[in-house]
C-alpha cells in the first residue's frame, strides 16, 4: 500500500488532535498507537539494515535509541531487538501494521521465536496470525510459548540447553531499582527457600503490617547484607563493610540534610542518618564542586573492639521480642555522632536491619541507662523497655 504524508504533517495533526476522555476514543487512541508503532519499528529494521546508526559513532541500534530516542537501555534493546525480527517475519510486521495485532502481542511472538527458529514461524505465520489476533496478550504468550517448545522437541539440531538464570537491575526516572529477569527452576528454589526464611512480618503493635510483596522485597535485601557483612568472616574473623558509599556533607550529616550515592542517586536524610551509625568514614577535602585536595584514610565508626563489646553485652538485636543474632544487627547510635553523641559502649545498641530502618525511619526516641536497658518510645507513644541478656546478668552476680 502506498504510503502518503511525513513525520512533519503527523506532527501537526498531533498538535491539533483532542481526544475525549470516554472509553470509545481513548481505545481507538491506543489501537492506532499501536500501528504507529509498528511503523516506528519497520523503520527501525531498515534503519539498521543501512547502518544508519553508526554515522554518529553509535555501536548498534540499541546504543544509537539510547542516545538519540531517549530510551531506557532496556526499552531500547527490545526496540531492536523487535525491528529485527521482523525482517524475518512479513506476515506478523503487516498484521501489527494493519492493527490486527497490538504492540504487546507481537512483544510475547518475538520473545519465542529464536533467530534459529524464524524461517520456521515465518513458514507458518500465515496460518498462525489470524489465530492469535482473537487472544489476549497473556493467551498470545501461552500460545507462542507452546510453539516454542514444539519447535525445540522437533528441531534437527542439538537438545537445547538449559535457559541460564539471567537477572537485571534497572534504573526508573525517579531513582529506584526495578529488578527483573529470570531464574532456571532450581536457581528459583534457592532463593525463594532464602526469601522465605528472612521474611519475618513486624510485629503489629510495632508497625503496620507489611505486604507480601514488601516482606519479599525487605527479606531479599536482608539475605544480602548479611551475605555482604559476614563472606568475609571465615578468614578475617569480622565483619566485611562497608558494602554502599554515600557522599555527604559534615553540615549537612549534623543538620540532617540529605547525601547521594557515588553515582548521584539522591538518598534521604534518614536513610543518610541510618547508614553512618555503622559504616567507615573518608576525610575529602575538596576545592570546588570537582578538584579533590586530600583523601583521607578511613575511620571505621564503630572498631572491631567495640563492637566485640556490643556483642557481648546485647547478644542479639535489642528491639523487644526480637532475637536476630549479631550477623544480622548493626550497632545504633543512640545519639546520632552527628548530633555531638559519642561512639561509645554506653551509647550503642544492637539493632537487626529491620528495626534499625524502622527506629530511624519512623522517628523512634530510644533511652539507654547506665545498667544497659533500654527505653523505646514509638512515634504513637508507646513505651517498650528492653534489657540486657540475663545470661550476662547472672555472670555479673555470680562473678
Amino acid at each position: 500500500m502506498e504510503r502518503v504524508g511525513s513525520v512533519e504533517e503527523l506532527a501537526a495533526v498531533l498538535d491539533c488532535l483532542q481526544v475525549a476522555p470516554v472509553a470509545r476514543e481513548i481505545e481507538e487512541l491506543l489501537a492506532q498507537q499501536d500501528r504507529l508503532d509498528a511503523m516506528v519499528s519497520e523503520a527501525l529494521g531498515a534503519f539498521d539494515a543501512g547502518g544508519g546508526w553508526a554515522e554518529d559513532g553509535s555501536l548498534s541500534l540499541s546504543a544509537w535509541l539510547v542516545a538519540h530516542g531517549r530510551r531506557s537501555r532496556k526499552e531500547a534493546c527490545r526496540e531492536a531487538l523487535i525491528s529485527k525480527r521482523l525482517s524475518q517475519l512479513p506476515a506478523t510486521a503487516a498484521a501489527w501494521a494493519a492493527g490486527v495485532l497490538s504492540s504487546s502481542q507481537v512483544a510475547a511472538v518475538v520473545a519465542n521465536v529464536s533467530a534459529e527458529h524464524a524461517n520456521l514461524y515465518g513458514a507458518h505465520e500465515e496460518e498462525l496470525t489470524p489465530v492469535l489476533a482473537g487472544l489476549s496478550v497473556r493467551d498470545t504468550a501461552a500460545a507462542m510459548r507452546s510453539w516454542r517448545l514444539h519447535a525445540e522437541a522437533t528441531s534437527d539440531g542439538p537438545e537445547p540447553t538449559s535457559r541460564p538464570s539471567e537477572f537485571y537491575l534497572s534504573v526508573t526516572l525517579e531513582g529506584r531499582r526495578v529488578p527483573s529477569g529470570h531464574l532456571c527452576p532450581e536457581d528459583a528454589a534457592v532463593v525463594e527457600a532464602a526469601i522465605a526464611a528472612a521474611s519475618r512480618p513486624f510485629d503489629p503493635t510495632e508497625v503496620p503490617l507489611l505486604s507480601a510483596p514488601q516482606r519479599r522485597a525487605a527479606a531479599l535485601v536482608e539475605v544480602c547484607r548479611w551475605f555482604l557483612d559476614n563472606c568475609g568472616s571465615v578468614s578475617s574473623g569480622g565483619r566485611s563493610r562497608p558494602h554502599v558509599s554515600v557522599v555527604v556533607g559534615l553540615e549537612e550529616l549534623a543538620s540532617g540534610g540529605p547525601g547521594q550515592l557515588v553515582n548521584g542517586t539522591p538518598v534521604p536524610a534518614r536513610s543518610i542518618e541510618w547508614l553512618s551509625c555503622d559504616s567507615e568514614l573518608h576525610r575529602i577535602v575538596m576545592s570546588g564542586r570537582s578538584t579533590v585536595l586530600d583523601y583521607g584514610s578511613s575511620v571505621r565508626t564503630i572498631s572491631p573492639a567495640l563492637w566485640a563489646a556490643l556483642v557481648v553485652r546485647d547478644r542479639h538485636c535489642r528491639h523487644p521480642g526480637c532475637d536476630r543474632p549479631p550477623p544480622w544487627c548493626d550497632a545504633h547510635h543512640v545519639v546520632h555522632f552527628a548530633k555531638g553523641g559519642p561512639t561509645r559502649l554506653d551509647n550503642l545498641v544492637l539493632g537487626c536491619t529491620r528495626h534499625h530502618h524502622l527506629w530511624h525511619d519512623q522517628g523512634w526516641q530510644l533511652t539507654l541507662a547506665p545498667d544497659g536497658t533500654l527505653t523505646l518510645v514509638s512515634p504513637k507513644g508507646l513505651v517498650l523497655t528492653s534489657s540486657p541478656s540475663a545470661i550476662d546478668l547472672v555472670g555479673a552476680t555470680l562473678f
